[in-house]
């Protein structure tokens, strides 16, 4: 089936074109709303100089690493499921010796039946155990708070029992005590949930893992109760057993986050801020003040403040009408930070990467020097430093340091999980954007680049997977064999996206015969196609009327497969998207010298034009110049095509209906890319071809007309046919 981004009028069938003009425009609709990165290097190479965007999730897993605790996460069981499990045995072991085990046991089942039951007016008689001292307070407290008095004497006589009666729902009643207790806002829940986790490191049974639950939830009293510095240890250390809703528990603690619309934000929502007048205003900023001020003199909670602000700061729009007071955060916290007059700062290096984000550079040198240096976070700030200071080869073998634990999340954590990798989509993120592996590598890639080492700054862009800047440099600054050196030295299965960027390119400098075995096997045999009607048109030794057949056979070929066979991966013909939207041009970027910077509000759209960052070497403006895409305009196979058109055309007899049709095709391929070459095809028609149908249409419109003739009508055929699925 022919793709959309292939179709010209002279292909589709009259009867489909208007439904197929509505499904266009919504396509075209679609396309143009995406939002996201696409192009490390895009805007100047920015990002380079610039500041990473910091992820929340990495950071407080990084911190969670100090954090160690000897429980662990039971496995997954309900309630009811560990209910009956322990029952059994506790049997077994003969903790319990109920004269009949199986009536027991059903006893146990109807008990547990009626507290999961909203509709249960009573319990059912058991035998008497800790279970069922259990089961009374679970009973009371699931009907609500008038009965919670009533929940805490049952676990507090479960708990009265002697040891070894109350083996197996010891940790289950402290527990739920401290829950009583945190629902009451009494500060001994904090003391319950530590006595849960002394019961279970004594030896009483856990079934639920209520042990390393209870971090969490004895953080969370903490919390309430006006103590974040009691609070943030507990959150990482349940961070540091697995439980990732830490992450976002630890943003409580945050004292200056505001609201973010669907976001669970532990304050006033950014409707009622809204409603604030300028005193309730004033007051809350007092408020975020002191407890900044607070924070800053507790080492956990300034890593932690600091380590929000950064997973914010990189998103200009994130506060963007939340109500939020007009205060810029990095400034102020570096002051309260100061203010706090603290002899050593762990992490200092972090705070650099604020001052660094709000273009306080030298402010970001001396936190650099009170830190180690040898962080990865502080050797990334020490590059981006030394490309400010013009020291480009010490910047690059800096960032290589860096990136060695940068690149792979799980080493710069410290966390194991599976999806430790994946900032990218980080569920907890509070904006979009490059993944730090991407960031850094980006930003390897990038001055490797400016230093014109070529092949490896392909090679660290295609570890990262940062496709679109693979492309610009496979495309237009590696040399053809630099090129096909490195595709050839990759294992087969990882490199089949460069192989087939390879086999286009070769096709683009006429190397046929080269490019085939990189070509999909469905489009090697279109290139042969392609190359067979090239070699009839040239051949001396058939007739005008077949040689233009073979050229219009040919161009046919190159219009609608044109972007597989020689399409560029990114500009100007935008593979990498199947021809949806433009692609960023690096090189006219980078040749020119400047990008063009857009941005929005209430008034409209603006452009700026800026200098780039990433400046080009003299060796890397020289390929640019050398290597172009020839002609260099979107979808440029759409011209060659053209151009073979009217080739066959310069064969053909005056006043034919196939030449109107072959220059009519020419004409309206080439309309929107060579506006000479589609004047040219417009022109011939009018001398050699207005008495035919389709030469009089074009000459009484004053432009090309969507028609089919007798030759284009047989290539459709024939192109229908060749992409037609295998039965």
């Amino acid at each position: 089936m022919i793709g959309a981004r292939n179709l010209s009028w002279c292909s589709i069938p009259v009867l489909v074109r208007p439904a197929l003009l509505l499904l266009l425009c919504v396509a075209s609709s679609l396309a143009t709303g995406y939002y996201g990165p696409t192009v490390y290097l895009d805007e100047g190479g920015r990002r380079v100089t610039g500041s990473p965007e910091f992820f929340w999730e990495l950071e407080v897993k990084r911190l969670a690493r100090d954090f160690h605790a000897p429980e662990q996460f039971a496995s997954v069981m309900t309630t009811s499921e560990a209910d009956a499990k322990d029952f059994a045995a506790a049997i077994e072991q003969g903790a319990i010796k109920p004269p009949d085990a199986a009536q027991a046991s059903e006893q146990h089942q109807a008990a547990r039946a009626a507290i999961d039951d909203e509709h249960s007016a009573s319990l059912p008689d058991e035998f008497v155990s800790e279970f069922t001292d259990y089961h009374r307070g679970a009973f009371a407290f699931s009907r609500g708070a008038e009965h919670w008095e009533e929940a805490r004497q049952a676990w507090e006589a479960l708990l009265a029992r002697p040891p070894h009666e109350r083996k197996f729902r010891s940790v289950w009643a402290a527990f739920m005590l401290g829950k009583v207790a945190l629902k009451k806002l009494d500060p001994e829940a904090a003391v319950w949930f530590q006595r849960t986790r002394e019961l279970a490191r004594d030896g009483f049974a856990d079934s639920l893992g209520m042990a390393p639950d209870s971090f969490g939830w004895e953080a969370r009293s903490e919390w309430k109760h006006g103590h974040p510095e009691r609070a943030a240890p507990l959150y990482l250390t349940q961070l540091a057993l697995g439980d990732e809703s830490a992450v976002i528990s630890l943003k409580a603690l945050i004292p200056d986050r505001q609201p973010v619309e669907r976001m669970l934000n532990y304050g006033p929502e950014i409707e009622e801020r809204e409603k604030w007048d300028d005193a309730t205003k004033r007051a809350q900023d007092e408020k975020e003040l002191a407890g900044l001020r607070a924070a800053a003199r507790d080492p956990l909670l300034r890593r932690l403040v600091t380590v929000h602000i950064l997973a914010t700061q990189t998103d200009p729009y994130m506060y963007e009408d939340t109500g939020r007071p007009a205060v810029r955060r990095a400034p102020r916290w570096l002051a309260a930070i100061q203010a706090a007059k603290i002899g050593k700062v762990p992490d200092a290096e972090y705070l650099g990467w604020i001052a660094y984000g709000d273009g306080k550079y030298e402010q970001a040198a001396h936190w650099l020097s009170l830190s180690s240096g040898d962080t990865p976070a502080g050797l990334w700030l020490k590059s981006k430093l030394q490309l400010r200071a013009g020291k480009m080869a010490d910047a690059t073998q800096t960032m290589a340091k860096a990136w060695e634990n940068l690149r792979d999340a799980s080493a710069y954590t410290g966390w194991e999980a599976a999806d430790a990798d994946d900032s990218e989509n980080d569920d907890f993120s509070e904006g979009p954007h490059w993944s730090f592996e991407q960031a850094a590598s980006g930003d390897l890639g990038g001055l490797r680049l400016a230093r014109s080492e070529f092949v490896t700054a392909l090679d660290t862009f295609a570890k990262a997977n940062l496709w679109s800047d693979v492309a610009f440099i496979a495309e237009r600054v590696l040399t053809l064999d630099e090129l096909k050196k490195y595709v050839d030295a990759q294992p087969a299965d990882d490199a089949d996206k460069l192989r087939y960027i390879l086999g286009r390119r070769l096709v683009r400098e006429d190397r046929y015969a080269d490019a085939r075995p990189y070509l999909p096997p469905n489009y090697a045999a279109r290139l042969d196609a392609y190359v067979n009607a090239l070699q009839e048109a040239a051949s001396a030794q058939r007739s005008k009327e077949e040689r233009a057949r073979a050229y219009f056979a040919a161009a046919w070929i190159a219009r609608f497969d044109g972007m597989e066979l020689m399409g560029t991966e990114g500009a100007p013909d935008g593979y990498i998207s199947y021809g949806a939207s433009p692609e960023p041009d690096l090189a006219k970027e980078r040749q020119s010298g400047n990008y063009v910077q857009t941005s929005y509000d209430r008034d409209g759209t603006h452009e700026k034009r800026l200098a780039i960052s990433l400046k080009p070497s003299a060796k890397e403006m020289e390929r640019l110049a050398k290597q172009k895409i020839r002609p260099d305009v979107r979808f440029h196979y759409r011209v060659i095509a053209a151009a073979l058109a009217v080739r066959a055309a310069e064969l053909l007899p005056d006043n034919s209906e196939d030449l109107a049709d072959v220059l009519n095709c020419a004409g309206g391929w080439s309309q929107d890319r060579d506006q000479k070459l589609s004047g040219r095809c417009f022109n011939i028609i009018e001398r050699r071809a207005a008495r035919t149908e389709i030469g009089a249409a074009v000459v009484a419109k004053r432009w090309f007309v969507r028609a089919n003739g007798p030759w284009s009508a047989k290539e459709e055929a024939a192109h229908e046919q060749q992409n037609e699925p295998e039965q």
